[in-house]
């Protein structure tokens, strides 16, 4: 197998493991990593939020790969950590423009009656 295809299937190994049985196991990845950053943030007295989560993970992988062994795992794990990264950031954009939305709409409508 070329170093091309050895990337594309831990991708695609990645991206299994992040819609499948994980998914169903521990439910809505945005949901999660809240919790996870509510829980950090109360633990160092610091804003932490999901996305910043998912990214810390995948710098514990990258940590573990410093101190030991090169596993698939560790690849796989960081790997899905970055794109649950990339997803939790899309959605709180969207979540953040949708309020945004609806405040101003109401404001709009505040000013018309």
């Amino acid at each position: 197998m070329t170093t091309t295809g050895r990337s594309s299937e831990l991708l695609k190994k990645a991206s299994d493991l992040v819609s499948g049985d994980r998914q169903v196991d521990y439910g809505d990845k945005l949901v999660n990593h809240v919790n996870i950053a509510n829980l950090w943030s109360a633990y160092t007295n610091m804003n932490i939020g999901p996305h910043d989560v998912a990214v810390m993970m995948c710098l514990l992988k990258i940590a573990r790969l410093k101190q030991g062994t090169r596993t698939e795992d560790t690849y796989l794990d960081a790997s899905a950590y970055m794109a649950i990264a990339r997803e939790i950031g899309e959605r709180v954009e969207d979540l953040h423009k949708k309020q945004l939305e609806r405040e101003n709409g109401e404001d709009s409508k505040e000013h018309r009656d």
